[in-house]
């Protein structure tokens, strides 16, 4: 008697193009980066350092010359890439539904943009000399971390994790010139302690919510807030020794852009665009490699357009 396995050698498996996400990006902070684009490998920029010093005169005063200085900062751009290889033989015979090597690059595009976003937050070139450089970094290198437990901005981050309060978050606002932060950024953990906050009785906060970017982000005092869960919950500040068994995080007001003189990805290329090399067959296997590559690193121009609340105690 007929089985229904014996049948089923006669059919061909429907199969449905397309690979559906496991591991899925759904980046809320994407929208709001700026890039800038410049040809070389280092960008070089000025930063304004002091003023002139201006001073009140009476009439036959003898007038002294004062100067603003400024500040000569070198980015170079790092490489962020990643390399797979291809079966000749199933890219030859199992091509009849979707293409192997389009599979292939945007898997490889894909992994890419997650390990981006997390080194534009957690990158410190300082220690690992290839990676760009993280908005944390930059931070502390301006002395832009506002402690949660003291109120302070040391260079060096040291010190005991603390409850998060509205007071010490709208300070961090404040420390963002000219306007507004155009997000604040943090992770999950923050978001839900934001909301807790909120909903205590007397707070006065009250959090709206707004479509923008395809995206619904709740807003805080009118700024948008951006979750990005490479925002660690043990952060150490680069410094193990001062937060042996941390239980920090970090909450970020930023503004983006050159015209804002904010965080800016700097690049080489078109945006976007990643560099594409197909590398030929292997010697010894029968496959064809593939490499995937972008050129690029970030800074932010004005020290005072960005700031973080640091030392949060994310377990409490």
């Amino acid at each position: 008697m007929p089985t229904l396995s014996e049948y089923q050698k006669l059919a061909n498996d429907d199969v449905t193009a397309g690979v559906f996400d496991n591991i899925i990006t759904a980046s809320e902070l994407a929208p709001f980066l700026q890039f800038s684009s410049f040809s070389g490998n280092s960008l070089v920029y000025n930063r304004e350092s002091t003023l002139g010093a201006a001073a009140t005169h009476q009439v036959g005063d003898v007038w002294s010359d004062t100067e603003p200085t400024y500040t000569k900062k070198t980015v170079s751009l790092t490489t962020v890439g990643v390399q797979h290889p291809l079966d000749r033989f199933a890219m030859q015979t199992a091509d009849n539904v979707q293409s192997q090597e389009a599979v292939l690059l945007s898997k490889m595009a894909k992994s890419i943009v997650r390990k981006l976003e997390d080194l534009l937050i957690t990158g410190n070139s300082g220690s690992t000399s290839t990676e760009p450089e993280g908005l944390t970094s930059l931070l502390i290198s301006d002395s832009r971390l506002l402690m949660m437990d003291d109120g302070s901005q040391p260079s060096t981050i040291a010190g005991a994790e603390t409850e998060l309060t509205l007071d010490r978050l709208d300070a961090m606002i404040d420390l963002v010139e000219n306007g507004k932060p155009d997000f604040l950024m943090m992770n999950k953990t923050m978001r839900r302690k934001l909301t807790s906050l909120a909903r205590a009785t007397g707070s006065g906060v009250v959090l709206t919510s707004a479509d923008m970017f395809g995206h619904q982000y709740v807003l805080y005092n009118g700024i948008p807030v951006v979750i990005n869960d490479y925002i660690t919950n043990s952060e150490q500040y680069e410094n193990a020794g001062g937060w042996a068994s941390s239980t920090a995080t970090t909450i970020y007001g930023v503004k983006t852009g050159q015209e804002k003189q904010g965080w800016t990805v700097i690049h080489n290329g078109t945006v976007l665009d990643p560099d594409i090399q197909r590398l030929g067959t292997k010697f010894d296997k029968n496959e064809d490699v593939y490499r995937m590559a972008v050129y690029l690193n970030a800074v932010v121009y004005s020290a005072k357009s960005c700031a973080g609340l640091a030392g949060i105690d994310s377990a409490a």
